[in-house]
């Protein structure tokens, strides 16, 4: 999946909405940021996105009731289909029907299929990126579950890029505690990057701007942006469905 700099959505949608990007405060910033996490699930859910979507085979447990299970793992955002072989070679896949459960603890697709094989292909989407951290900063203790912007660019939590250098900012989750100073670029196995699909960059900049002015309350310039957000969705179908071929497939079930 080709990723786009959180940088990239950033400027873009403030130099769209007419903001001087090159003085970004920590409260714009956080607006904009609470906007583009909005936008992001939606635009995540709104189509079967091929940069999104996983084909994993698994083992089907069967309980002691006689009911059979299939764990769902982490990554997993939502299932879409379960198939009897896999869906990549050939037309001949068949979908197990399921419903889905979750303990609490852990998800799991209750197969409701007699007939179901002993392994099965699981088609999913996988889970979206919450978007949320503030700047980086090198005074601060971080523990698991923070998340931070940091430009690799100025090594620093700054809006602004380094001298003569290409904008590089990106949201990063903490995955191991940290000491002070122990940043995205110094001490890398802490952190994990928060990915965002290239594709999403126009769309996300747009519905960030139509957000702005709605809470600015100039509806009809929100409504303008909505129209721009809407159109670069639209050009994304296109690319994916006619361009690329990417069409999901028809299932009919005979009688």
């Amino acid at each position: 999946m080709r990723l786009t700099d959180f940088s990239a959505i950033l400027f873009r949608a403030a130099q769209l909405a007419g903001l001087d990007r090159a003085t970004i405060n920590s409260q714009t910033f956080a607006m904009l940021r609470d906007f583009a996490n909005s936008r992001l699930a939606w635009v995540w859910e709104h189509d079967t996105w091929q940069e999104l979507t996983r084909i994993l085979e698994v083992a089907v447990v069967e309980n002691i009731d006689s009911t059979k299970t299939v764990t769902l793992a982490t990554d997993v955002g939502d299932l879409l289909a379960i198939y009897d072989q896999t869906p990549r070679i050939g037309t001949t896949s068949r979908r197990i029907q399921y419903f889905i459960y979750d303990s609490g603890a852990a998800q799991f697709a209750n197969i409701i299929d007699p007939t179901a094989p002993e392994t099965v292909w699981l088609e999913y989407r996988v889970v979206k990126p919450d978007v949320y951290g503030d700047a980086y900063s090198a005074t601060v203790a971080y523990s698991v579950g923070a998340q931070v912007y940091f430009d690799t660019s100025s090594n620093t939590g700054s809006f602004v890029p380094g001298a003569g250098k290409l904008p590089a900012g990106n949201l990063y989750n903490c995955i191991l505690t940290t000491t002070a100073g122990q940043s995205p670029q110094t001490n890398s196995a802490s952190w994990s990057v928060v990915q965002i699909p290239k594709s999403f960059t126009e769309y996300l900049a747009r519905g960030i701007v139509a957000d702005y002015w709605r809470s600015e309350g100039d509806y009809e310039r929100a409504a303008a942006a909505e129209g721009d957000a809407t159109a670069s969705i639209d050009r994304l179908v296109d690319l994916q469905t006619r361009q690329r071929g990417q069409i999901q497939r028809l299932n009919v079930v005979g009688y």
